[in-house]
């Protein structure tokens, strides 16, 4: 009879190695978002002036640029955590892990979803006024070329990530062995046998009885 196995399903195991691979990929694209953020709105103000916008308006787009980044950094430090610490959980078997994670997985797909239509709308996002559209245009001069296309890629990661790891649990639970029952024994087993007391500690106690005197 082979050994039961010991560790978890292959997809089990497969979907804690995605988690942790998708906890450390979000850390590291909010620690750059930060850093490109820092790095654009040193200028921002200067190009916003320079184009003719509202300084009351650019004001407030700069706040919000640069606390959304922040903001970011802190949400994906939380979720790159809390993605690692599930992973642990559900591959050693702590049923309150994978329900967490399933949670996680539904907020995870409607954030996703949410970025990927940010994102799309910020390629086409214009303004008739010349003011409101001098500060959209010294907004988009904060960010690399590719980073509007690189934020929807990552989106769309985010979504088919946590699609994987939902199907990759389902799979899991479904091929989850049954518990080996310990093998019933026919009959029985003997009893023990119970060794008198003896005076003489030389005779062996399965020797046979003295012969009366």
């Amino acid at each position: 009879m082979p050994a039961p196995a010991t560790g978890p399903p292959r997809a089990v195991a497969l979907a804690a190695a995605l988690m942790i691979g998708m906890g450390v990929a979000g850390i590291l694209a909010a620690a750059l978002h930060l850093l490109l953020t820092v790095d654009g709105l040193s200028d921002f103000a200067v190009d916003a002036r320079r184009l003719g916008a509202d300084s009351v308006l650019a004001d407030r787009v700069e706040g919000g640029i640069r606390g959304s980044a922040i903001a970011g950094v802190v949400l994906s430090g939380i979720a790159g955590v809390l993605l690692v610490s599930l992973a642990v959980g559900v591959r050693s078997g702590v049923p309150a892990a994978r329900v967490v994670t399933w949670v996680l997985c539904a907020l995870g797909l409607c954030g996703g979803a949410l970025s990927l239509a940010v994102g799309l709308l910020q390629r086409d996002l214009g303004s008739s006024d010349r003011r409101v559209a001098a500060v959209l245009a010294a907004s988009a001069d904060v960010y690399p070329a590719w980073w509007v296309a690189a934020g929807i890629g990552l989106a769309v990661a985010q979504v088919v990530g946590y699609f994987l790891v939902a199907a990759l649990l389902a799979a899991g639970v479904r091929t989850r062995p049954a518990p080996v029952a310990p093998p019933v024994m026919p009959f029985p087993p003997p009893p023990v046998p119970i060794v008198p007391p003896h005076p003489d500690p030389t005779r062996s106690p399965w020797a046979p009885p003295p012969p009366s005197r």
